[in-house]
């Protein structure tokens, strides 16, 4: 597990995923111990991954600890976009639902198929191989850090395994009696000896290894991504995917400093396509030799030039942060994308890199915008307004009514940013991330609660179903001004917001997420200045402020109304659904709490009476013969008698123990004597007996077992179906050999 690593940037995947694994080695083991099947096995095994993963992983979709539709839509959502994160991921990647998902279910199978190897198909080398392809997993598509390290564990670990098993092997052999000296040479040498050897082995794999001709050369193949002669594409996770990890999880830690005359919007970069699930970029990086191309469309805008150096600190990213929109930049090999504007270092991360950029900042105003029409170059609209194929209906009559009798792109726009903001939406870092068309929907619709993921990815979606050409941009707000003059920006500054392209203007940034303000932009999106700061991480706010300056058109009509804060009974506006009202936590866990302490017993009462019938069913069937009918016949009555106190003695005949049942229970004695007749004969008479005496004897042992199970008080029912010690194989005596000089 500890090889996977490699492959997330911190470490809270493993406790879940290792928890799966040993809980899967202590059901095979289980299962071995009740001497059940290997294919029952393995459907108990995947009941229980479903049942472990519905509880532990997906919580919130069960129907108290029970599985429903939600969880399977759920787990298929978050498997969906893990496998879209993979396409596009270079580790080490955010720890992401989806991806902690596939780790579970795969260290369960891992740690199943290999335990089935080692102890029921005894292929004790051949053990070792799920959890070697794990390893060669990780390795291949890890990151550089920790390789040394990593490949260490996995070999002590795998000669640990092996050592084991030798150990195992010999105490398991038949031993001779000798002297003390002769097994000297046994269990406690072959550990001491293996260990040493092995960490000699270890030892000269991850230090000779490494020293090695070669051991440092590219690769022969160049099949990962980075690869080769540095021509080739490099594909990274959408910066988007991650946003919720940085503001909840990390949101102390710093990423870098700037310093900057004005604050502004460090930004990323932006992402232009929507596939209905995720919005992601395909950017085509050249690289930068000082000056940086210009914007598209951008001809009327007035613009200042602002400076900024960087000092990054820990932004496990690939993008470097600048204010839009770049024009310079000096002091860092890097590529520029023309298109999104963002700039891309050539190392692996921009973690350590100092740099300085010179940004074209445009100063915008209402009015201006206002006049701007519908005129956009043909290069930016079929990709920028483009939807994918079944998008929502509902989403797109909820734009068309938002922003129904505007007269220019700017007013529909703005329309779209205040509706997020009249106070009917509210800033929530709980909710689950998302903004593919289920999410759209609920979280517009029904939940009315999110974050500026789910806040930018709605107003770029519903830009685009009016006609506006519209994007996602990922970076990070300001950050607190410190003594030094430079801008302490960390995780909790993480944050997105939606652009939309104003002929004469080029990329336009507005501000849908309450709450968040973007610095410079009041003039035209109506919103201060406003950002999380390390005393209050989510300024959840879900109203504007109390004076808010009205956007006048050329028809002389104003923007869209906005609620003022003591407008606390307002009419909602049509088409706008209620929040749902949700019952009480307290309610929802005592009920939870209630169905564990009612089910779990009931689930433990019903697989042990399941497991107990099965047992007997297969014993059953194994008895093809009038004697052999007989005989398990008689055992059963045994194991029914054994609940009243009265088990059987290893000296007693079956004369002998009916005798001795029958006086101590209200069990018909004639019904025991008869069967314990049956079973001396067919145990030790010189012939078989004939059906006719086997099925009377089946007979007799249903009434005594009907009969022993009425005498049973509730108390000692219950006891006796929680009690899993009759289903255990009965142990072997220890023989005890002790050589004496």
């Amino acid at each position: 597990m500890v090889g996977l690593s490699r492959l997330f940037r911190d470490g809270s995947f493993l406790l879940p995923v290792l928890a799966f694994a040993l809980a899967a080695h202590a059901l095979a083991a289980a299962c071995r111990r009740l001497h059940l099947a290997a294919g029952i096995s393995a459907v108990l095994a995947g009941g229980v991954l479903i049942a472990g993963i519905s509880i532990f992983l997906l919580p919130g979709t069960t129907l108290a600890g029970i599985p429903t539709g939600a969880t399977l839509e759920e787990a298929r959502r978050q498997l969906a976009d893990a496998l879209t994160a993979f396409r596009e991921v270079v580790a080490p990647a955010p720890v992401e639902p989806g991806f902690v998902l596939a780790a579970a279910v795969a260290a369960w199978i891992v740690a199943f198929v290999a335990d089935t190897a080692a102890f029921r198909a005894k292929a004790r080398v051949e053990a070792a191989v799920p959890a070697a392809t794990l390893f060669v997993f990780g390795a291949a598509l890890g990151a550089p850090p920790r390789r040394v390290p990593v490949t260490a564990l996995f070999l002590a670990a795998l000669v640990a395994y092996w050592l084991t098993q030798r150990v195992l092997l010999h105490w398991g052999a038949p031993q001779r009696l000798g002297p003390p000296e002769a097994a000297g040479a046994g269990p406690h040498s072959l550990l001491r000896s293996g260990a040493l050897l092995g960490a000699v082995a270890v030892v000269a794999a991850v230090v000779v290894g490494p020293l090695l001709p070669g051991a440092e050369a590219s690769a022969v193949i160049p099949w990962r991504g980075g690869d080769g002669d540095g021509t080739g594409s490099r594909v990274t996770i959408s910066p988007l995917v991650d946003i919720r990890s940085r503001l909840v999880d990390q949101s102390g830690v710093q990423v870098f400093t700037v310093a900057s005359e004005a604050p502004s919007y460090w930004r990323l970069t932006s992402l232009e396509s929507f596939d209905g699930r995720i919005w992601s970029s395909r950017g085509q990086y050249r690289e930068v030799d000082g000056g940086l191309p210009g914007g598209l469309g951008d001809e009327r805008a007035s613009t200042g030039t602002a400076v900024q150096d960087f000092a990054i600190d820990g932004l496990a990213s690939i993008w470097l942060p600048a204010a839009y929109r770049p024009i310079a930049l000096a002091g860092g090999d890097a590529r520029f994308d023309p298109d999104s504007a963002s700039l891309l270092t050539e190392e692996e991360s921009a973690a350590g890199l100092a740099y300085r950029v010179t940004s074209a900042v445009p100063n915008l105003d209402g009015p201006g915008l206002a006049a701007v029409g519908d005129d956009v170059p043909a290069e930016v609209t079929p990709t920028y307004t483009a939807l994918p194929p079944g998008f929502s209906e509902a989403v797109r009559t909820e734009a068309r009514r938002i922003t129904e009798g505007t007269a220019s792109p700017y007013e529909r726009a703005r329309r779209l940013q205040d509706s997020f903001r009249d106070g009917s939406f509210t800033y929530d870092l709980s909710v689950a991330p998302g903004h593919g068309g289920d999410d759209l929907e609920r979280f517009l619709f029904e939940d009315r609660r999110g974050y500026c993921e789910q806040f930018a990815g709605a107003f770029a979606a519903m830009a685009r179903a009016v006609g506006l050409p519209a994007r996602v941009a990922v970076g990070f707000t300001p950050g607190e001004l410190g003594a030094d003059g430079r801008f302490v920006v960390r995780e909790l500054n993480a944050h997105a917001w939606p652009e939309v392209f104003l002929a004469g203007y080029g990329w336009v940034a507005f501000e849908p997420t309450p709450g968040r303000g973007m610095p410079g932009a009041e003039s035209y999106t109506g919103v201060p200045e406003q950002q999380a700061t390390p005393s209050d991480p989510t300024t959840a706010t879900t109203r504007p402020p109390a004076e808010t300056t009205p956007t006048s058109t050329p028809g002389g009509q104003d923007g869209a109304p906005t609620t003022e804060p003591g407008d606390t009974e307002a009419e909602p506006s049509p088409g706008t659904a209620n929040p749902p009202r949700s019952l009480p936590a307290w309610l929802g866990r005592g009920a939870l709490a209630l169905a564990a302490l009612v089910g779990v017993p009931l689930a433990w009462a019903g697989a042990l009476a399941g497991i107990a019938r099965l047992r007997r069913d297969r014993r059953r069937a194994r008895a093809v013969t009038p004697r052999q009918r007989v005989l398990v016949a008689w055992a059963e009555v045994g194991e029914s008698l054994t609940r009243l106190g009265i088990a059987p003695r290893p000296s007693e005949t079956p004369i002998e123990y009916a005798q001795r049942a029958g006086g101590a229970s209200r069990v018909d004695h004639r019904l025991l004597n008869a069967l314990a007749g049956a079973t001396s004969a067919a145990g030790w008479g010189p012939g078989d007996v004939d059906d006719e005496v086997a099925e009377q004897a089946a007979r007799a042992a249903g009434d005594i077992e009907a009969r022993v199970q009425d005498d049973l008080d509730a108390r000692t029912r219950l006891r006796l179906a929680l009690d899993p010690r009759p289903l255990l194989p009965p142990r072997r005596p220890r023989l005890d050999v002790r050589v004496s000089s």
